[in-house]
């Protein structure tokens, strides 16, 4: 009997302690994300396909998400100078497993003169990019970029579309769901709104979370293989209608690694990816 109510005991005593950690507050770690760039991040709703699955990932993991807002370049440097605690990123000191893919793509408007078959053409032309784009597409890339000059990187990404329908510039570097969901310029007169061409030059991007601990980034990484299995990427694709025609998340690493879309490799056009 004695023996029984000491093991009673026990057990209450690490409910009690279960429930009490249950009622602590999360730990909060400081998350830089991109700045508006539907449907990745919808800044003013604290929404987006993105700001979701780092966020749920992350109170999944055991920790309340505090998000800032910013270019990537200077994600970076928030992150090696301690100001964040995780940001998007493909180096760094604890780079997580891929959580989301983007179809980043040579984007101008359609002009039989302007033929674009690989990075290097790009070099030809007036080029405007996605803020730190160098970074993420490659060593071919960011030669072409070094060496162009008239390539430029712009943040916020809305930017873009007034570049190429004003005119100055040739070819947009952009993930091809982002330019699509881009206003076009307000001054622009219907009229003269000419349809765009996509160039699939560049494989789909594959993004990591980097954070300064590892500890953190085990969580993460537990936690994104969990969303990934209970099918939390198909419903946001559903929600955001980014599903192909198989019904699989267009934004998933796995999609994309494993299954191409469109059924050529890379030859991603807005009709051949969606439903």
């Amino acid at each position: 009997m004695p023996n029984r109510l000491y093991h009673l005991c026990l057990l209450l005593a690490a409910l009690c302690g279960q429930i009490a950690a249950a009622q602590l507050p999360l730990p909060p770690l400081l998350l830089a994300l991109g700045e508006h760039k539907p449907p990745y991040i919808l800044q003013d709703k604290n929404a987006g396909i993105e700001y979701e699955l780092t966020t749920t990932a992350l109170r999944l993991a055991g920790y309340e998400p505090q998000v800032q807002y910013m270019p990537n370049q200077r994600a970076q440097l928030a992150l090696a100078d301690g100001r964040v605690d995780a940001a998007i990123s493909r180096n760094g000191p604890f780079v997580s497993v891929p959580y989301i893919a983007y179809h980043n793509m040579a984007i101008s408007l359609c002009k039989p003169q302007l033929s674009l078959d690989s990075i290097h053409a790009l070099g030809r032309f007036r080029v405007a990019a996605f803020h730190n784009a160098q970074r993420f597409l490659g060593a071919e890339y960011a030669d072409m970029a070094r060496v162009n000059p008239d390539y430029v990187e712009v943040s916020p990404q809305a930017i873009l579309g007034n570049l190429l329908y004003s005119g100055r510039t040739d070819v947009v570097i952009s993930d091809l769901f982002i330019f699509l969901q881009l206003p076009a310029p307000p001054t622009l007169p219907v009229s003269s709104r000419r349809p765009v061409c996509s160039h699939a030059l560049f494989p789909p991007t594959l993004y990591s979370l980097s954070f300064r601990s590892p500890e953190a980034r085990q969580r993460f990484n537990k936690a994104i293989r969990q969303l990934a299995h209970s099918g939390f990427y198909e419903q946001l694709a559903q929600r955001y209608k980014l599903l192909d025609r198989q019904g699989r998340a267009l934004f998933s690493p796995d999609t994309v690694v494993h299954t191409p879309p469109g059924g050529q490799p890379w030859a991603l056009t807005a009709t051949s990816l969606l439903k």
